[in-house]
């Protein structure tokens, strides 16, 4: 599929993603992913007050690659002041957030996220959130660095990308 096809589907209710081409297509989140995505916008955006650093966005588009044809659409994104300005208004943002956070569905497979977030990463992102609501987890990825799997009686760090930010990893649940 081609961008300009991609841009040309029908408003069906669904979220649409492009992987190297193949159109994916993800049925309407249930309201336990509501609730998550509003606490962690929430969050980001207080954060983001106090350090005017960045925007916070719900389900925002990326075009991460135009070769091959790449379209993310995450939950929750960080995009640096910088990108906000350089990009269009009217168009689509180039390449991956700086952060991109994925709030697990039941519809998920485990294989899916894992190619998500290889394709943040290998596209700009400096860190990827994968939250688990029913496990009250947050599995973070950065460049270059392991997995670090956060419960839900630890804290989540903004690390270089946010400095000064840190939540208790319960409170994105609540």
């Amino acid at each position: 599929m081609t961008l300009g096809e991609f841009e040309r589907l029908p408003d069906d209710g669904n979220k649409h993603e492009l992987s190297e081409g193949e159109l994916i297509v993800m049925p309407p989140v249930k309201f336990l992913h509501t609730l998550v995505a509003a606490a962690i916008l929430d969050i980001l955006r207080a954060y983001l007050r106090e350090h005017p650093i960045a925007g916070a966005f719900a389900e925002a588009g990326y075009v991460l690659s135009h070769d091959p044809l790449i379209i993310r659409q995450p939950d929750i994104s960080v995009l640096s002041n910088q990108r906000i300005a350089a990009t269009q208004k009217d168009g689509w943002v180039e390449h991956s957030p700086e952060l991109a956070v994925e709030i697990v569905s039941p519809s998920d497979f485990a294989q899916d996220l894992e190619v998500k977030v290889e394709q943040y990463l290998r596209y700009g992102a400096q860190q990827v959130w994968i939250v688990f609501p029913k496990q009250k987890q947050v599995h973070v990825h950065q460049p270059g660095s392991p997995r670090m799997v956060l419960n839900e009686s630890e804290t989540l760090p903004g690390g270089d990308l946010l400095p000064g930010f840190s939540v208790k990893v319960s409170d994105l649940f609540t």
